[in-house]
Order: structure tokens, then C-alpha cells, then sequence
């Protein structure tokens, strides 16, 4: 399993269980859902930008 990591991403599928609301940090709530597809994709179209670099 991988992991894609941005701040905006676009996922193509076709079929989805979810979302579901996990434990977060803090104050921010976290969801997770599965997507199924033949084949299911996702994009990142905002990457993810960390201080300092």
C-alpha cells in the first residue's frame, strides 16, 4: 500500500463505501473512504506545501 499525500485531490472511480469520520488531531476531523474502479485513480491537483521549502 502507498500513500499520496496533497492538499487538493481528485479521485476517479466507480464505486465508493463512505465517507466515515476517524479520529483526527486537535480540533480537525479526518474522513476515510474506499473507492473501487476499473481502474480507480486519484490526482493530485493542489500539492502539498511544507514551510520552509
Amino acid at each position: 500500500m502507498s500513500k499520496l499525500r496533497g492538499e487538493k485531490i481528485l479521485c476517479l472511480f466507480r464505486k465508493m463505501v463512505g465517507p466515515f469520520v476517524i479520529a483526527g488531531t486537535g480540533r480537525h476531523r479526518q474522513q476515510r473512504a474506499t473507492i473501487w474502479g476499473l481502474p480507480a485513480e486519484c490526482i493530485v491537483e493542489k500539492e502539498w506545501k511544507l514551510n520552509g521549502k
